[in-house]
């Protein structure tokens, strides 16, 4: 395989993170629009806790020349342990299809009217012919859409925020979820949660990267631009918070707003945005699946059951499901920073005996 560049690394980060929950708007309002511009707050953490995550999972990945899920995480050598958590990760992976085939489907309702199961079949066959491919098919999918995706993002915010639409509707008093009922939890559970996303990810192109300077270059300025971009998409949403909090996918009610032929672009934008997550959290579950004769049929069946569940409906797995995941990623991250630590230290010690 051709080595990655830090650009090509970049665009993974951002194609990771920039999936239906976020490219819509649903997470931003869910974890950071309620609190009002206490969020922005939220975000700045973020941002600090994700250079910091990505780093240290770059350094175990080389260090241990390793994408394997539980050894990325696990500071002991414990074969038992690094199963239990690769099977945790996997299952957090695979309720990924869940949530996206439910964004597909929520998206193609709230923007043509079609019945929901459609949108979710359509993302659910997607992801199965690319993750039936291996890793190069998936960085070569999310080189070529991430640039899309995120210039059409930026284009919808930006004028968003330009138009500033006016206040629909109250300014204070929303309800930010029993999960996350204060701006400092809300952003460590935002921050947990897609940590984890990012973990098969960031250990692939670490690995697969031209050396450690591209890797660590990718995993900082990744990070960052997440970070300026959920910014703006948060000014964006602030401009009126009561028509952000009334739908699924608020964004894209922005872009109906402002232009129709920009509202019909910025769907399909959308809809690449759910299938780019879709194809990576989807391919970091089938990494733990073992290499025999059934892989390709649990893949495919797997995929199918996750559309079903996914038709409960985007906005409840946005509020639950990724709460649920962020809580179960708080004790991930802080095996990730020992795991990290052990292994400075290990390289330190080797250096010295050399």
């Amino acid at each position: 395989m051709k080595k990655l560049n830090f650009v090509q690394i970049i665009a993974l980060y951002v194609g990771i993170i920039m999936g239906a929950g976020f490219a819509s708007g649903r997470e931003c309002w869910q974890y950071f629009g309620v609190f009002g511009k206490d969020g922005y707050n939220g975000i700045y953490a973020v941002v600090l806790v994700f250079i910091v995550i990505s780093c240290m999972l770059a350094y175990i990945a080389m260090s241990k020349n390793t994408a394997d899920l539980g050894k990325l995480i696990s500071p002991f050598d414990n074969k038992l342990l690094i199963n239990v958590i690769g099977i945790v990760l996997a299952a957090i992976y695979y309720s990924m299809i869940i949530a996206m085939t439910a964004a597909g489907g929520s998206l193609l309702n709230q923007q043509f009217g079609i019945h929901k199961a459609v949108g979710g079949i359509i993302i659910a066959v997607l992801v199965v012919i690319t993750v039936l491919g291996d890793f190069e098919r998936v960085s070569k999918v999310f080189s070529l859409l991430v640039p899309v995706l995120f210039c059409f993002g930026i284009l919808v915010i930006t004028l968003a925020i330009r138009a500033d639409f006016g206040q629909s509707g109250a300014t204070t008093g929303y309800d930010p979820g029993s999960m996350t009922p204060t701006w400092p939890i809300a952003a460590l559970v935002f921050c947990s949660y897609n940590a984890m996303g990012m973990v098969t990810m960031v250990g692939s192109s670490a690995i697969n990267a031209k050396n450690s300077k591209h890797a660590f270059a990718g995993a900082v300025i990744g990070s960052i631009m997440l970070g300026l971009l959920t910014l703006l998409l948060l000014k964006a949403m602030l401009t009126d918070m009561a028509f952000s909090c009334s739908l699924d996918l608020p964004m894209l009610g922005f872009a109906a707003r402002i232009s129709k032929p920009l509202n019909y672009v910025y769907a399909i934008v959308l809809y690449g945005a759910v299938y780019s997550t879709a194809a990576s959290t989807y391919y970091g579950f089938s990494t733990k699946l073992p290499n025999n004769k059934y892989k390709k049929t649990i893949i495919v069946l797997g995929a199918l059951a996750g559309f079903v569940i996914g038709l409960s409906g985007f906005k409840v797995i946005v509020e639950y499901l990724y709460s649920i995941q962020g809580y179960i990623g708080m004790l991930f991250i802080i095996l990730i920073a020992i795991n990290f630590f052990m292994e400075v230290r290990k390289n330190r010690a080797s250096k010295v005996n050399n």
